[in-house]
């Protein structure tokens, strides 16, 4: 489900939850999320959710969509993120509906997957790089790791097995030496990351 909270000088003027596959914003009145205002586009941006999350995407706005007073094409939505369309704030609410069907695996289709009550919690560990040594812990549903412009990845929680796949950058990242795309790669104990250079280990505990 998608919440979104429409804001205008700090006062809310529309507050809307969607359960579809996209939800579209602007002007029009043919937009799920309409906003009346000249400094937004007939069709300004949309939000389309898949098994890897979230995503914003700008729909070649004139006055542009900005997260953080930086203007972005396409960006994976965290809760109570804040997205500046033309004058108007938007927050976003993300809660994770379950899928239908697993997520497709371009790897190891045939290995057995633990179940959702029994997934342990996983860690990635940074091996190399000015940050070397540093743990980060797999709590959220989602967790992005990059560069905006340059690699951005995601690697998602699911009720069998934690998943990554590439989300925006011309870079791809790397897991054992393998270039993963958009499709969902299935992560093991042990797995190397490769991010432009930097490697982590995927761990289970």
């Amino acid at each position: 489900m998608v919440k979104i909270i429409v804001t205008y000088n700090g006062l809310i003027q529309q507050e809307l939850s969607f359960f579809k596959p996209r939800v579209t914003i602007g002007r029009r009145a043919s937009n799920d999320v309409v906003i009346d205002h000249l400094t937004v586009s007939g069709q300004h941006a949309a939000v389309d959710t898949t098994s890897q999350g979230s995503f914003i995407l700008d729909l070649g706005s004139t006055n542009g969509t900005m997260i953080n007073g930086q203007p972005i094409k396409k960006h994976l939505l965290q809760t109570d993120d804040t997205v500046d369309i033309g004058k108007y704030k938007l927050r976003f609410k993300i809660e994770a509906d379950e899928p239908a069907n697993p997520a497709p695996v371009i790897s190891r289709v045939n290995e057995s997957s633990a179940s959702a009550a029994t997934l342990p919690i996983a860690k990635i560990k940074v091996l190399t790089g000015t940050n070397e040594g540093r743990e980060l812990t797999l709590n959220k549903p989602v967790t992005t790791l990059g560069s905006p412009g340059v690699l951005v990845a995601a690697i998602t929680r699911q009720q069998d097995a934690y998943y990554i796949a590439h989300v925006e950058g011309t870079i791809f990242p790397k897991v054992n030496d393998l270039s993963i795309d958009t499709q969902p790669f299935k992560l093991e104990n042990g797995d190397v990351i490769d991010f432009s250079g930097t490697r982590m280990a995927f761990r289970l505990e």
